[in-house]
């Protein structure tokens, strides 16, 4: 084999590590989708007033409101909504636009989730009005930890919460 044709094929060997190296695009597949299990957590959504948003969950918080680690004490049986929520605090009928302008990205357990599968709930809250948030809530029939990150842009400030979710026994 003369030296040129040697190069061809070792160069075309590194091209082809390389190429298997690079990381894949996640295939919808691979992304967390209504009635999955995680562990022993079920991940599904949820109707108004059968799950609990992430205000009203004991949770500790440290960290600024850009960058969280939050803690969660939980019973076993609870169903908790596990998203960070959009809202129109001045009241002026612009959540769409904010929504639409938003960008969210959820993680449980390192695993990515199809939010789109999931779709989106509203809160009217006293104080902020409509909140939206998309509906994945979590549950677990026994004691558990479960991890949860998400990060996004919303009006225009970047943010990225990790959060610990502890189920106990009641």
């Amino acid at each position: 084999m003369n030296r040129l044709a040697l190069m061809v094929l070792i160069l075309s060997m590194a091209g082809l590590l390389v190429a298997c190296d690079q990381p894949k695009p996640t295939e919808s597949s691979d992304l967390i989708k209504p009635g999955d299990m995680v562990g022993d957590f079920l991940i599904t959504t949820g109707e108004e007033g059968n799950f609990t948003y992430g205000f009203d969950l004991d949770c500790s918080e440290e960290g600024s409101e850009q960058k969280a680690n939050i803690s969660c004490k939980l019973s076993v049986g609870d169903i908790a909504n596990i998203t960070t929520g959009i809202y129109d605090d001045t009241r002026s009928d612009k959540l769409d636009e904010y929504w639409s302008n938003s960008n969210y990205q959820l993680f449980i357990e390192g695993l990515p989730v199809d939010l789109q599968a999931f779709g989106t709930v509203e809160y009217n809250h006293a104080f902020v009005g409509v909140i939206r948030f998309w509906n994945v809530v979590i549950s677990t029939s026994q004691p558990g930890e479960i991890n949860v990150h998400d990060s996004g842009v919303a009006g225009g400030d970047a943010f990225e919460n990790t959060s610990t979710y502890t189920f106990s026994a009641p």
